[in-house]
């Protein structure tokens, strides 16, 4: 199983899933841009360590900047501010967390799932990572989770990956377990990434996303292509 950060982007241009470490004096510059008032919970985010997460640039986004999001916890809104950056301001890019990383967040009930999924990845070669409600809770000691969480995985697909005994694993795991399991699978190379249940699905055609947008695209070629795969969405 093969090094998986690189599916994630660079610095000068984060993937789905990136997270953004920022200084203190880049992430007050890009508060001040905003134009937001922000609570003493945002203005102390970059102070406290915690990332931002990129995302897809937007048409009030400026040239030459990068797009990065803050996602607030449920007691503060649930709501996700929208910041625009200087490359200059993020000092590093970092992949999503692993998901054995953040285990000990989750709640009890969850713990035989998770397991599973790590067994699952570690056979298939594709280490599972996570983003979302348990990936925040981890990342910033904050408390994301509630009784209608999911648990959102990523599992990144290489050339040594078998992504169909994964997905077979991952129905498995997903029919039993005691919360919903949602995610993706990523090729490494491209950064292009399916949810995997319309992999398991078995549709024609399943939507696929990056960085620049979505489109539709033949499941057995998404599923031939392993760590690459030549197309424009």
């Amino acid at each position: 199983m093969a090094e998986d950060a690189a599916a994630f982007g660079t610095v000068a241009a984060p993937g789905r899933h990136g997270l953004l470490r920022v200084g203190v004096e880049g992430f007050a510059r890009a508060l001040a841009r905003s134009g937001a008032e922000p609570a003493p919970l945002v203005a102390q985010w970059a102070a406290l360590g915690r990332p931002l997460i990129a995302r897809r640039r937007g048409p009030c986004d400026a040239a030459g900047r990068i797009a990065a999001g803050l996602p607030l916890p449920p007691a503060q809104g649930k709501a996700r501010l929208a910041l625009s950056l200087e490359a200059a301001d993020v000092e590093a890019l970092e992949p999503p967390p692993r998901l054995e990383a953040c285990a000990a967040f989750a709640p009890p009930a969850w713990g035989a799932a998770i397991g599973a999924l790590l067994e699952a990845g570690a056979v298939a070669g594709a280490a599972p990572r996570c983003f979302g409600s348990l990936a925040w809770s981890a990342l910033t000691g904050l408390a994301y989770l509630g009784p209608a969480s999911d648990l959102d995985v990523i599992f990144v697909a290489d050339a040594t990956t078998d992504v169909r005994q994964l997905l077979a694993g991952l129905e498995e795991i997903a029919a039993r377990a005691p919360m919903r399991i949602d995610g993706e699978i990523i090729l490494a190379e491209s950064g292009l990434a399916a949810n995997w249940r319309e992999l398991v699905d078995g549709a024609p055609q399943i939507l696929v996303k990056s960085m620049q947008g979505a489109g539709l695209v033949a499941r057995d070629a998404f599923l031939a292509a392993r760590g690459a795969m030549s197309v424009v969405i």
